[in-house]
């Protein structure tokens, strides 16, 4: 019966040689002992919380063992994590201890929570419980868009997002004035899943002075923000991010291109209307975005999209500079099919620039189905 017992797959045997692969052999070998790890559950915890604390052990041993606990729901466990979590300098093992805490979910958040009072364990702890989609998080991730670092503060902002719960309005309100832009964007996020809370004008009033953020990157996200909205106001305030409104100041070509985007998933004749008028102004870039999004509109408005097409076709020279744009405008021409365009793309089958031929051909048999 003992020699059966060896080959059990439960056996103290079996445990002790699986649980002692995670101690030798390569990355890879080791990776597929914690497989086996996982099968053997509450078995294995007493060996497996005895790597983790032994701190002579390598630190990949005690971090495949710390991966395993993850996945033993057992009382012992938390405890031993949160331990480990807070006595280690190894910030590989402090985040797979982070990562087996969140795997863990609601019944690690107060131990994890209790992280936060100390600064240095508190971004790993923020990371942790920003991956547990639970409303006990809520105030424990209010608590630490306070911190003094910014990584920490993006990310607990970022974690509130799913929750659309009014507590967390004040939050977001104060992070769209933060000094950093991570967190200014992450602000953004926010305002977008309270939607629901926030009247559309709220919500334009708030996005539209980050338009002229001093960082690329958060004005572009408040463009986009804008653009997931409805309404004029939010068109307004995008239309002042293209040159024919602004001709003081010649926005940069990302957030040009960003704001023509935008503008067309408004899908109104306001919209139409202002990048229309912005053509001349516009950079390379945003005006080949321009011209690709027309015909995604309604077809509504597709006439004047057509008209607008057409215009600028035969008003851009045929040098090999605009190719690229000419054939995009004979492109879209196709796409929006109005009939009263043929005679144009007919014309186009003897341009100078093969693409554009090319291009014709494919607009006028796409006209034909």
């Amino acid at each position: 019966m003992s020699a059966f017992n060896e080959f059990l797959p439960n056996s103290a045997a079996a445990t002790g040689a699986t649980i002692a692969g995670l101690c030798t052999g390569d990355f890879h070998d080791r990776w597929d002992q914690a497989r086996q790890v996982a099968h053997l559950g509450e078995a294995a915890l007493s060996d497996l919380l005895a790597i983790l604390k032994d701190e002579d052990s390598d630190w990949e041993a005690r971090w495949f063992a710390a991966r395993a606990l993850g996945e033993l729901n057992h009382p012992q466990v938390v405890p031993a994590l949160i331990a480990t979590f807070a006595a280690t300098t190894d910030d590989d093992l402090r985040q797979a201890v982070a990562g087996a805490l969140t795997q863990i979910g609601p019944p690690a958040i107060a131990a994890l929570g209790a992280q936060l009072a100390e600064p240095a364990l508190r971004p790993t702890a923020v990371q942790a419980l920003a991956r547990i989609p639970h409303p006990a998080t809520l105030p424990l991730l209010i608590e630490a868009t306070d911190d003094a670092r910014s990584p920490v503060r993006a990310t607990a902002l970022d974690a509130l997002c799913p929750f659309t719960d009014p507590a967390t309005w004040p939050v977001v309100q104060r992070g769209l004035q933060d000094s950093a832009p991570a967190v200014r964007a992450a602000a953004i996020r926010g305002l977008l899943s309270l939607r629901g809370r926030l009247s559309a004008d709220q919500l334009v009033e708030f996005l539209s002075p980050l338009v002229d953020d001093p960082d690329e990157t958060v004005a572009q996200q408040a463009v986009y923000a804008l653009g997931r909205l409805t309404g004029p106001a939010a068109a307004t305030a995008l239309l002042r991010r293209l040159p024919a409104s602004n001709p003081a100041s010649q926005p940069a070509a990302s957030l040009q291109t960003a704001a023509v985007q935008a503008l067309i998933w408004h899908n109104t004749s306001l919209a139409l209307t202002g990048l229309i008028a912005a053509w001349d102004g516009l950079d390379p870039a945003a005006r080949l975005a321009l011209v690709q999004g027309l015909p995604t509109l309604v077809p509504d408005l597709q006439p004047p999209a057509a008209q607008a097409l057409e215009g600028w076709l035969e008003a851009t020279p045929a040098i090999p500079e605009h190719s690229l744009l000419r054939r995009h405008l004979v492109l879209a021409l196709g796409q929006v099919g109005r009939a009263e365009t043929e005679p144009l793309l007919y014309s186009l089958l003897d341009d100078p620039d093969r693409g554009v031929q090319l291009h014709a051909e494919a607009a006028l048999r796409q006209m034909q189905r």
